[in-house]
């Protein structure tokens, strides 16, 4: 068992070491954007020299568990456009739980018809593709009945209504950035 961990820790090593050799082997005049070339001259007018092997790093760029693994970055869902105008459809509702991450809002009740009925809506961001499937709204309705609430369950004509109202104007606002 030991010879096994060992043999796994040098494999690691050696492959780790490989990938050093890879990145000083690399000209120092390869800039993957405009901005590193910008700050390499910079540098150069201020002598400022950086040790051999090392690279200009974009700004938020580094180390991560994704690059390491060789896992391409996914979009985040914090600079969505879905994400931001579902965001922005249901401001009006007092929100509960917003995670940018994952693509998920969930608003807390709202009144409707003089405190007799009263709304919650789920919203989910599945994807960026801004299809039928990319978003899932969920409207829940319960009513004021003998002073206790009654779910009324899903609304489900609604849900699509909230739905495509929130893919119409991601689309349109996706059309006019790109103009």
């Amino acid at each position: 068992m030991k010879i096994k961990l060992i043999s796994i820790f040098l494999l690691i090593f050696l492959v780790s070491c490989a990938q050093i050799q890879s990145l000083q082997d690399e000209p120092e005049e390869t800039y993957k954007t405009e901005k590193q070339r910008a700050t390499a001259e910079k540098m150069k007018k201020e002598d400022i020299n950086l040790p051999p092997g090392s690279t200009l790093l974009d700004e938020g760029s580094g180390f991560t568990l994704r690059g390491a693994l060789g896992i391409d970055p996914v979009d985040t869902y914090l600079e969505s456009i879905t994400f931001n105008v579902a965001l922005d459809k249901i401001s009006f509702m007092p929100l509960l739980s917003v995670d940018s991450m994952s693509g998920v809002i969930v608003t807390d009740w709202y009144s409707l018809d003089d405190g007799q009925s009263r709304i919650k809506i789920n919203i989910r961001i599945v994807d960026q593709e801004m299809n039928n499937e990319s978003v899932v709204v969920s409207l829940f309705t319960q009513s004021l009945i003998e002073d206790r609430w009654t779910d009324q369950g899903i609304n489900s004509e609604q849900s699509l209504k909230i739905k495509e109202s929130i893919l119409s104007s991601a689309r349109s606002l996706k059309i006019a950035s790109e103009l």
